[in-house]
């Protein structure tokens, strides 16, 4: 049986540690959580990251200064920073392109939030559901068109370059100092945190799902964000053991 007596964490952002806004830049990071998170990394000894879809630019932006200690895996996987030290191909210029087109066919006026990143562009129908359906479409055509990667998430089609996914952005950080050796715990609730859950496994490790979305795919289950506050409340408090059981 695993003991997780050395235990890395891996944590999505989005939908885990803080709730799924009505748009992407609706989202806030509060000082509890930015010190829970510091806690915690502390009490893991740096072996805690954070895993997101979101570009490294705008995790900053939210985080601050608070992210910069820890090893952060941003545009599911394409960027990585460890040390400080930064890794990514050349941006894509194409995404900006996208996003102006994106703009005229849908745009805000309908209700599509359009999120431009350095390696992907977001198309979030949360606020015309309706539009689910056309949205889908026109961004496999893209996908087709283009050679880029389309990710269904929730209420959100995301077109991104190709070349990498959560579960490759685990398997990298699991090969760093101060990861390498320890067990991963990943904890994701999104389609895109499928790949990082079975890696985590396959390496050993545990995945949890936040809500029910992912729930089958993973070994455990958390209700919401504050569910996973809780747990890592629990961590920096008893150990890694009680995140765990």
């Amino acid at each position: 049986m695993t003991t997780f007596s050395s235990l890395a964490l891996l944590l999505d952002f989005d939908g885990t540690l803080v709730p799924t806004a009505r748009t992407p830049d609706a989202v806030a990071v509060s000082d509890d959580l930015r010190a829970l998170i510091a806690a915690a990394a502390e009490r893991l000894e740096g072996r805690l990251a954070i895993v997101s879809g979101r570009s490294l630019e705008q995790l900053d932006a939210l985080w601050g200064r608070a992210l910069w200690p820890l090893t952060v895996a941003a545009s599911h996987g394409l960027e990585l920073r460890h040390d400080g030290r930064r890794r990514a191909p050349p941006e894509a210029g194409i995404f900006a392109r996208l996003a102006r087109e994106a703009e005229s066919r849908f745009g805000a006026r309908n209700g599509v939030v359009i999120e431009v990143k350095s390696f992907g562009l977001g198309l979030h129908y949360r606020l015309a559901p309706r539009l689910g359906d056309s949205v889908g479409r026109w961004a496999r055509d893209l996908a087709d068109e283009h050679g880029l990667v389309i990710q269904e998430g929730d209420m959100v089609f995301e077109l991104r370059l190709p070349g990498a996914d959560k579960g490759d952005a685990v398997r990298a950080i699991m090969e760093l100092a101060p990861f390498a050796g320890s067990t991963p715990a990943y904890v994701g609730d999104d389609f895109t945190d499928i790949a990082a859950i079975t890696a985590a496994r396959a390496l050993g490790g545990r995945g949890f799902a936040v809500g029910g979305r992912i729930a089958s795919h993973a070994d455990a289950a958390l209700a919401d964000p504050a569910a996973v506050h809780g747990r890592i409340r629990a961590l920096v408090d008893g150990g890694t053991q009680a995140f765990i059981t």
